[in-house]
Protein backbone atom coordinates (compact mmCIF):
# COMPACT_ATOMS: atom_id res chain seq x y z
CA UNK A 1 0.00 0.00 0.00
CA UNK A 2 1.55 3.45 -1.33
CA UNK A 3 2.23 6.10 1.86
CA UNK A 4 -1.27 8.40 2.08
CA UNK A 5 -0.34 11.87 0.94
CA UNK A 6 -1.00 14.45 3.92
CA UNK A 7 -4.87 15.63 4.11
CA UNK A 8 -4.02 19.52 4.19
CA UNK A 9 -1.72 19.35 1.19
CA UNK A 10 -4.77 17.96 -0.82
CA UNK A 11 -7.24 20.76 0.62
CA UNK A 12 -4.74 23.32 -0.29
CA UNK A 13 -4.88 21.61 -4.00
CA UNK A 14 -8.56 22.28 -4.02
CA UNK A 15 -8.34 25.90 -2.95
CA UNK A 16 -5.46 26.51 -5.54
CA UNK A 17 -3.39 27.48 -2.59
CA UNK A 18 -0.44 25.14 -3.82
CA UNK A 19 3.15 26.22 -4.96
CA UNK A 20 4.28 24.49 -8.22
CA UNK A 21 6.51 22.01 -6.28
CA UNK A 22 3.27 21.21 -4.24
CA UNK A 23 1.34 20.75 -6.82
CA UNK A 24 4.08 18.21 -8.68
CA UNK A 25 3.68 16.33 -5.49
CA UNK A 26 0.06 15.95 -5.85
CA UNK A 27 0.23 14.96 -9.47
CA UNK A 28 2.55 12.44 -8.72
CA UNK A 29 0.84 10.72 -6.26
CA UNK A 30 -2.51 10.12 -8.05
CA UNK A 31 -0.82 9.11 -11.42
CA UNK A 32 1.47 6.88 -9.19
CA UNK A 33 -2.37 4.53 -9.45
CA UNK A 34 -2.51 4.11 -13.03
CA UNK A 35 -1.25 0.61 -13.49
CA UNK A 36 -1.86 -0.61 -9.93
CA UNK A 37 -4.77 -3.49 -10.36
CA UNK A 38 -8.48 -1.68 -10.04
CA UNK A 39 -10.37 -4.74 -9.22
CA UNK A 40 -13.27 -3.56 -11.01
CA UNK A 41 -12.09 -4.11 -14.99
CA UNK A 42 -14.51 -6.88 -15.63
CA UNK A 43 -17.49 -5.17 -14.27
CA UNK A 44 -20.12 -4.63 -16.77
CA UNK A 45 -20.89 -0.95 -17.65
CA UNK A 46 -24.00 -1.01 -15.55
CA UNK A 47 -22.53 -2.81 -12.41
CA UNK A 48 -19.54 -0.12 -13.21
CA UNK A 49 -21.87 2.56 -12.80
CA UNK A 50 -23.96 1.15 -9.95
CA UNK A 51 -20.57 0.63 -7.98
CA UNK A 52 -19.61 4.13 -8.72
CA UNK A 53 -23.19 5.24 -7.54
CA UNK A 54 -22.47 3.56 -4.20
CA UNK A 55 -19.14 5.09 -3.60
CA UNK A 56 -19.99 8.59 -4.07
CA UNK A 57 -22.91 8.45 -2.04
CA UNK A 58 -20.96 6.61 0.75
CA UNK A 59 -18.85 9.38 0.75
CA UNK A 60 -21.38 12.08 0.57
CA UNK A 61 -23.40 10.34 3.66
CA UNK A 62 -19.86 10.33 5.68
CA UNK A 63 -19.40 14.25 4.70
CA UNK A 64 -22.75 15.06 6.31
CA UNK A 65 -21.44 15.29 9.91
CA UNK A 66 -18.64 17.22 8.61
CA UNK A 67 -20.97 19.36 7.06
CA UNK A 68 -22.62 20.16 10.30
CA UNK A 69 -19.53 21.21 12.00
CA UNK A 70 -18.11 23.12 9.81
CA UNK A 71 -19.11 26.96 8.49
CA UNK A 72 -18.39 26.12 5.24
CA UNK A 73 -18.82 23.17 3.00
CA UNK A 74 -16.00 21.86 -0.13
CA UNK A 75 -17.85 20.45 -1.93
CA UNK A 76 -16.46 16.75 -2.75
CA UNK A 77 -14.83 16.02 -6.23
CA UNK A 78 -15.29 12.28 -8.08
CA UNK A 79 -12.79 10.65 -10.43
CA UNK A 80 -13.73 8.07 -13.30
CA UNK A 81 -14.65 4.63 -11.05
CA UNK A 82 -11.47 2.52 -12.20
CA UNK A 83 -8.80 5.12 -10.22
CA UNK A 84 -11.19 5.50 -7.74
CA UNK A 85 -11.20 2.40 -6.24
CA UNK A 86 -7.62 2.55 -6.43
CA UNK A 87 -7.11 5.61 -4.57
CA UNK A 88 -9.78 4.42 -2.10
CA UNK A 89 -8.15 1.45 -1.16
CA UNK A 90 -4.66 3.28 -0.90
CA UNK A 91 -5.80 5.98 0.94
CA UNK A 92 -8.07 4.42 3.37
CA UNK A 93 -6.29 5.36 6.46
CA UNK A 94 -7.05 9.56 5.42
CA UNK A 95 -10.12 8.62 3.46
CA UNK A 96 -13.10 9.68 5.43
CA UNK A 97 -11.34 13.24 5.78
CA UNK A 98 -9.42 13.59 2.61
CA UNK A 99 -12.65 12.48 0.41
CA UNK A 100 -13.34 16.34 -0.31
CA UNK A 101 -9.92 16.57 -1.92
CA UNK A 102 -10.51 13.57 -4.56
CA UNK A 103 -9.71 14.52 -8.29
CA UNK A 104 -12.71 13.82 -10.96
CA UNK A 105 -12.01 13.73 -14.52
CA UNK A 106 -15.19 13.80 -17.01
CA UNK A 107 -16.57 10.96 -18.02
CA UNK A 108 -20.31 11.11 -18.81
CA UNK A 109 -22.94 13.36 -18.34
CA UNK A 110 -24.20 11.18 -15.92
CA UNK A 111 -22.02 11.96 -12.95
CA UNK A 112 -23.25 12.90 -9.86
CA UNK A 113 -21.31 15.76 -9.49
CA UNK A 114 -19.34 17.57 -12.67
CA UNK A 115 -16.25 19.56 -12.08
CA UNK A 116 -14.81 21.31 -15.65
CA UNK A 117 -13.04 24.24 -15.74
CA UNK A 118 -13.30 27.17 -17.71
CA UNK A 119 -10.89 29.60 -17.89
CA UNK A 120 -10.58 29.59 -14.17
CA UNK A 121 -13.62 29.00 -13.26
CA UNK A 122 -14.69 25.24 -12.07
CA UNK A 123 -18.54 24.18 -12.98
CA UNK A 124 -19.72 21.68 -10.27
CA UNK A 125 -23.08 20.12 -11.25
CA UNK A 126 -24.77 17.93 -8.71
CA UNK A 127 -27.47 15.29 -9.14
CA UNK A 128 -29.56 13.81 -5.74
CA UNK A 129 -30.18 10.27 -6.94
CA UNK A 130 -30.71 9.61 -3.67
CA UNK A 131 -34.20 9.33 -1.91
CA UNK A 132 -33.01 12.00 0.42
CA UNK A 133 -33.08 15.68 0.49
CA UNK A 134 -29.19 16.77 -0.10
CA UNK A 135 -28.14 20.27 1.15
CA UNK A 136 -25.56 22.25 -1.09
CA UNK A 137 -23.63 24.89 0.37
CA UNK A 138 -22.49 27.77 -2.47
CA UNK A 139 -19.58 29.93 -2.78
CA UNK A 140 -21.53 32.70 -1.19
CA UNK A 141 -22.62 30.80 1.75
CA UNK A 142 -26.13 30.48 0.40
CA UNK A 143 -28.09 26.64 1.29
CA UNK A 144 -29.63 25.13 -1.62
CA UNK A 145 -32.19 21.75 -0.91
CA UNK A 146 -32.16 19.36 -3.54
CA UNK A 147 -35.48 16.84 -3.12
CA UNK A 148 -34.98 13.60 -5.18
CA UNK A 149 -33.95 14.00 -8.89
CA UNK A 150 -33.17 17.89 -8.31
CA UNK A 151 -30.17 19.28 -10.27
CA UNK A 152 -28.14 22.50 -9.50
CA UNK A 153 -25.02 24.01 -11.72
CA UNK A 154 -23.28 26.36 -10.00
CA UNK A 155 -19.46 27.89 -10.30
CA UNK A 156 -16.80 27.71 -8.01
CA UNK A 157 -17.07 31.66 -7.72
CA UNK A 158 -19.56 33.73 -8.36
CA UNK A 159 -19.47 36.99 -10.64
CA UNK A 160 -18.91 40.38 -8.98
CA UNK A 161 -22.09 41.62 -10.05
CA UNK A 162 -24.30 38.74 -10.00
CA UNK A 163 -24.89 35.04 -8.53
CA UNK A 164 -26.15 32.85 -11.30
CA UNK A 165 -26.80 29.03 -11.01
CA UNK A 166 -29.15 26.86 -12.83
CA UNK A 167 -31.64 24.16 -11.63
CA UNK A 168 -33.85 21.63 -12.52
CA UNK A 169 -36.53 19.56 -10.45
CA UNK A 170 -37.27 20.75 -6.64
CA UNK A 171 -35.02 22.81 -5.16
CA UNK A 172 -35.38 25.19 -2.02
CA UNK A 173 -32.92 28.41 -1.40
CA UNK A 174 -32.00 30.75 1.27
CA UNK A 175 -30.09 33.29 -0.15
CA UNK A 176 -27.38 35.17 1.56
CA UNK A 177 -28.10 38.97 1.59
CA UNK A 178 -26.05 40.90 -0.85
CA UNK A 179 -28.48 43.71 -2.85
CA UNK A 180 -25.03 44.25 -5.25
CA UNK A 181 -24.90 41.10 -6.47
CA UNK A 182 -28.16 39.88 -7.36
CA UNK A 183 -28.88 35.76 -7.33
CA UNK A 184 -30.57 34.88 -10.33
CA UNK A 185 -31.71 31.16 -11.10
CA UNK A 186 -32.24 29.66 -14.38
CA UNK A 187 -34.77 26.43 -14.44
CA UNK A 188 -36.20 25.19 -17.80
CA UNK A 189 -38.74 27.64 -18.56
CA UNK A 190 -38.31 30.53 -15.96
CA UNK A 191 -35.84 32.72 -14.27
CA UNK A 192 -36.09 33.86 -11.02
CA UNK A 193 -34.17 36.53 -9.18
CA UNK A 194 -33.39 37.29 -5.75
CA UNK A 195 -32.25 39.80 -3.20
CA UNK A 196 -31.85 37.73 -0.26
CA UNK A 197 -35.17 35.10 1.25
CA UNK A 198 -35.77 31.53 1.28
CA UNK A 199 -37.91 30.42 -1.25
CA UNK A 200 -39.40 26.95 -3.15
CA UNK A 201 -38.21 26.50 -7.20
CA UNK A 202 -39.76 23.81 -9.14
CA UNK A 203 -39.40 22.94 -12.46
CA UNK A 204 -38.41 20.06 -14.45
CA UNK A 205 -38.87 18.25 -17.88
CA UNK A 206 -42.02 15.99 -16.85
CA UNK A 207 -44.21 18.75 -15.41
CA UNK A 208 -46.20 21.40 -17.44
CA UNK A 209 -46.01 23.63 -14.66
CA UNK A 210 -43.45 25.67 -12.84
CA UNK A 211 -43.74 27.49 -9.63
CA UNK A 212 -41.77 29.97 -7.34
CA UNK A 213 -42.96 29.77 -4.07
CA UNK A 214 -42.08 32.87 -1.14
CA UNK A 215 -41.39 31.57 2.41
CA UNK A 216 -39.48 35.05 3.26
CA UNK A 217 -38.59 38.42 1.11
CA UNK A 218 -39.04 38.89 -2.15
CA UNK A 219 -38.34 37.45 -5.42
CA UNK A 220 -39.53 37.87 -9.53
CA UNK A 221 -40.13 35.81 -11.79
CA UNK A 222 -39.96 36.01 -15.49
CA UNK A 223 -40.54 33.49 -18.23
CA UNK A 224 -38.03 31.90 -21.25
CA UNK A 225 -39.71 32.80 -24.66
CA UNK A 226 -38.14 29.99 -27.34
CA UNK A 227 -36.44 31.70 -30.28
CA UNK A 228 -36.16 34.80 -28.69
CA UNK A 229 -33.11 36.42 -27.23
CA UNK A 230 -33.00 34.93 -23.73
CA UNK A 231 -29.92 37.11 -22.43
CA UNK A 232 -30.64 37.53 -18.77
CA UNK A 233 -30.45 40.48 -16.62
CA UNK A 234 -29.87 41.53 -13.46
CA UNK A 235 -32.23 44.71 -13.65
CA UNK A 236 -36.16 44.57 -12.83
CA UNK A 237 -38.61 44.10 -16.43
CA UNK A 238 -41.77 44.89 -17.22
CA UNK A 239 -42.87 41.73 -17.92
CA UNK A 240 -41.24 40.06 -14.45
CA UNK A 241 -43.65 39.11 -11.42
CA UNK A 242 -42.69 40.03 -8.32
CA UNK A 243 -44.09 37.91 -5.12
CA UNK A 244 -44.05 38.24 -1.64
CA UNK A 245 -43.91 35.69 1.46
CA UNK A 246 -47.03 33.18 1.14
CA UNK A 247 -47.14 34.09 -2.52
CA UNK A 248 -46.30 32.27 -5.34
CA UNK A 249 -45.65 32.67 -9.08
CA UNK A 250 -46.65 29.81 -11.34
CA UNK A 251 -46.05 29.53 -15.40
CA UNK A 252 -47.88 27.01 -17.38
CA UNK A 253 -46.01 26.17 -19.97
CA UNK A 254 -48.86 25.11 -22.66
CA UNK A 255 -50.71 28.25 -21.86
CA UNK A 256 -47.61 30.04 -21.74
CA UNK A 257 -49.43 32.44 -18.56
CA UNK A 258 -47.39 33.91 -15.80
CA UNK A 259 -49.89 34.67 -13.04
CA UNK A 260 -48.98 35.10 -8.92
CA UNK A 261 -51.12 32.85 -6.13
CA UNK A 262 -51.50 32.59 -2.66
CA UNK A 263 -49.65 30.05 -1.48
CA UNK A 264 -51.64 27.23 -0.32
CA UNK A 265 -52.12 26.01 3.70
CA UNK A 266 -50.64 22.84 2.87
CA UNK A 267 -47.76 24.24 0.54
CA UNK A 268 -44.54 21.91 0.50
CA UNK A 269 -42.84 24.91 1.30
CA UNK A 270 -43.61 24.48 4.66
CA UNK A 271 -41.13 21.75 4.93
CA UNK A 272 -38.23 24.64 4.86
CA UNK A 273 -39.97 26.97 7.50
CA UNK A 274 -37.69 27.10 10.44
CA UNK A 275 -39.25 26.44 13.98
CA UNK A 276 -38.61 24.82 17.00
CA UNK A 277 -39.62 21.65 18.33
CA UNK A 278 -38.60 20.10 21.69
CA UNK A 279 -38.85 16.38 22.53
CA UNK A 280 -37.63 15.25 26.18
CA UNK A 281 -37.99 11.83 26.31
CA UNK A 282 -40.54 10.82 23.56
CA UNK A 283 -41.06 7.98 21.95
CA UNK A 284 -40.78 8.32 17.91
CA UNK A 285 -44.82 7.52 17.84
CA UNK A 286 -45.63 10.97 19.79
CA UNK A 287 -43.07 12.97 17.67
CA UNK A 288 -44.45 12.00 14.30
CA UNK A 289 -47.47 13.76 14.57
CA UNK A 290 -46.23 16.86 15.96
CA UNK A 291 -43.30 16.85 12.25
CA UNK A 292 -46.60 15.67 10.26
CA UNK A 293 -48.14 19.04 11.67
CA UNK A 294 -45.28 21.29 11.72
CA UNK A 295 -44.49 20.48 8.52
CA UNK A 296 -47.30 19.53 6.80
CA UNK A 297 -46.07 15.85 5.74
CA UNK A 298 -46.87 12.61 6.09
CA UNK A 299 -44.06 9.98 8.02
CA UNK A 300 -44.41 6.57 8.51
CA UNK A 301 -42.42 3.66 9.99
CA UNK A 302 -41.52 0.60 7.91
CA UNK A 303 -40.82 -1.20 10.85
CA UNK A 304 -43.29 -1.13 14.64
CA UNK A 305 -40.40 -1.38 16.58
CA UNK A 306 -39.07 2.15 15.33
CA UNK A 307 -42.00 3.64 17.15
CA UNK A 308 -40.83 3.26 20.46
CA UNK A 309 -37.41 4.66 19.87
CA UNK A 310 -36.68 7.18 22.78
CA UNK A 311 -35.74 11.01 21.69
CA UNK A 312 -34.61 13.55 23.30
CA UNK A 313 -33.94 16.65 21.41
CA UNK A 314 -33.95 20.52 20.84
CA UNK A 315 -34.71 21.28 17.43
CA UNK A 316 -34.35 25.42 17.74
CA UNK A 317 -34.30 26.86 14.42
CA UNK A 318 -34.65 23.74 12.41
CA UNK A 319 -36.52 22.86 9.28
CA UNK A 320 -37.52 19.28 7.98
CA UNK A 321 -34.22 18.41 6.14
CA UNK A 322 -32.65 19.02 9.81
CA UNK A 323 -34.80 17.14 11.36
CA UNK A 324 -34.98 14.36 9.35
CA UNK A 325 -30.83 14.09 9.12
CA UNK A 326 -30.59 14.63 13.22
CA UNK A 327 -33.15 11.53 13.68
CA UNK A 328 -30.71 10.02 11.62
CA UNK A 329 -27.78 10.45 13.56
CA UNK A 330 -29.31 10.59 16.98
CA UNK A 331 -31.20 7.24 16.32
CA UNK A 332 -29.26 5.51 14.10
CA UNK A 333 -32.35 4.94 11.49
CA UNK A 334 -32.95 6.09 7.60
CA UNK A 335 -35.39 7.92 5.57
CA UNK A 336 -36.99 7.87 2.56
CA UNK A 337 -38.79 10.34 0.39
CA UNK A 338 -41.63 8.05 -1.65
CA UNK A 339 -43.90 9.14 -3.25
CA UNK A 340 -46.49 11.52 -1.33
CA UNK A 341 -44.36 10.42 2.14
CA UNK A 342 -41.63 10.10 3.93
CA UNK A 343 -40.44 6.66 5.24
CA UNK A 344 -38.52 5.88 7.75
CA UNK A 345 -36.47 2.94 8.22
Amino acid sequence: MKEPIRIDLLEKYIKGDCTEAEIALVKQWYFSFEHENDHVSDLSPAEEKQLEENIYFSIISNLNLVHLQAPEEEQPKVVPLRKWYAVAAAAAVVFALSAVAVFYTQKSKDQHLVVSAVSNVRLFNVTNNTGHIYKVTLPDSSAVWLNPSAKISYPNAFASDSRLVSISGECFFEVTKNPGRPFIISSRSIVTKVWGTSFLVRDNEQSNMADVSVLTGKVSVSVKTKGKNNAITTKLTKDEVMIYPHQKAVYLNDKHTLTSQAVEVKSTVKQYQRTHLVFDNKPLRDIIPVLDSSFNVNIRVSSEKLNHYILNADFEGFNLPDVLNALKKSLNIDYAIVNNHIELK
